[in-house]
């Protein structure tokens, strides 16, 4: 594709990824009912977060956009969460702390470091298992330790101790990375498993289930970038080969890893390619991989149409629980639109 088509397709992808940001702030008169028949039968309901993961992943890809509009759109939409008070509820909220890093080394502004701040304090007081965990909704009883909290966590910490040079923010993103590695492996494909169990040491969900293995490669590059952790960086490279080994022909990835003739998910593809990008731009990634970047680019854009992103996976309910839908999701399009805006700037 020629640059200016490329640029077009990225401005339709912000306006999209704009209408969908909006509509995770509004509460719609379903989401009120829903919660309302949940009230009635006694259910537990989860507070509504304007800056959980989906609005994260948005966010992120609004911002690497670099478009004036697609900026303010992402700046607008954290203005109002500030301004209702900032709620923070879940780990994954770990994801709009890292927008709000690269938001302030953007503008300058204060409001976002005071913010990015507010959520490493969250973060610091959240529960740990007894090797420094951050568990995963510990509200409920468990010591589960989630891929996804992993990687969000030491995104987030990483980038805001190598920002903010905070000793106890990138120490607390090193450890995610470490325990995941040495507790939830598996040892024949050298993927992850979604999560375990920090008390029996029981690995749990699929293996290399791809936006799992998205979100620890998300934080693994983080941390190996801002520490130069040997260890680390030879772990990440590892990652990297074992993942890019489970590329389907058509270059996606699929919705688990390894399931090559099974569904393609755009989500996992963007995040984990977003992911290479930020190591090949960093220098400890092979940039050979840059070359494969423009294949999978071209595959993505197969899977858009006016500006929306088809064929990603649906939400994952909890371990093992993966609802085989594909369609459009507020993940799939901010993940393709990072990646899509991280490789355009690449070619410029």
């Amino acid at each position: 594709m020629e640059q200016l088509a490329e640029e077009e397709l990225i401005q339709q992808l912000c306006e999209e990824a704009g209408r969908q940001l909006v509509g995770l702030f509004e509460e719609s008169t379903k989401e009120k009912l829903k919660k309302l028949a949940k009230r009635m039968i006694g259910r537990r309901q989860d507070p509504k977060d304007p800056v959980f993961w989906p609005a994260g992943l948005l966010l992120l890809g609004l911002v690497e956009s670099g478009q004036e509009e697609a900026l303010s759109a992402a700046q607008n939409y954290l203005e109002a969460w500030i301004q209702s008070g900032s709620p923070l509820h879940f780990v994954d909220d770990a994801l709009t702390g890292y927008v709000l890093v690269r938001l302030f080394q953007l503008t300058g502004k204060e409001e976002w470091k005071t913010a990015a701040a507010k959520i490493r304090d969250f973060l610091l007081a959240l529960p740990v298992d007894e090797r420094g965990s951050i568990i995963y909704n510990a509200g409920r009883g468990n010591a589960y330790i989630f891929a996804d909290g992993a990687g969000q966590s030491s995104l987030f910490l990483a980038s805001y101790g190598a920002a903010f040079s905070d000793e106890k923010a990138m120490s607390l993103a090193k450890v995610q990375v470490e325990n995941f590695l040495q507790q939830g492996m598996d040892a024949t494909t050298g993927l992850n498993y979604h999560g375990f169990d920090a008390k029996s040491g029981v690995k749990y969900g699929i293996i290399g289930w791809g936006r799992a293995a998205a979100w620890l490669f998300m934080g693994l590059t983080a941390v190996a970038v801002h520490t130069k952790d040997p260890k680390i960086l030879s772990d990440c490279r590892q990652f990297a080969g074992n993942v890019t080994r489970c590329r389907r022909k058509d270059g996606l990835f699929s919705w688990q890893l390894t399931a090559l003739e099974g569904p393609a998910d755009t989500s996992a593809t963007g995040m984990l390619w977003w992911a290479m990008m930020q190591g090949c731009h960093a220098g400890i990634l092979d940039r050979e991989l840059l070359g494969s970047a423009a294949d999978v680019a071209s595959a993505l854009t197969r899977q858009i149409f006016g500006g929306r992103v088809l064929q990603s996976s649906a939400e994952c309910i909890d371990f093992g629980e993966y609802r085989q839908q594909y369609g459009t999701y507020p993940w799939g399009q901010g993940a393709v639109l990072a990646f899509l805006s991280c490789r355009l700037g690449e070619t410029s």
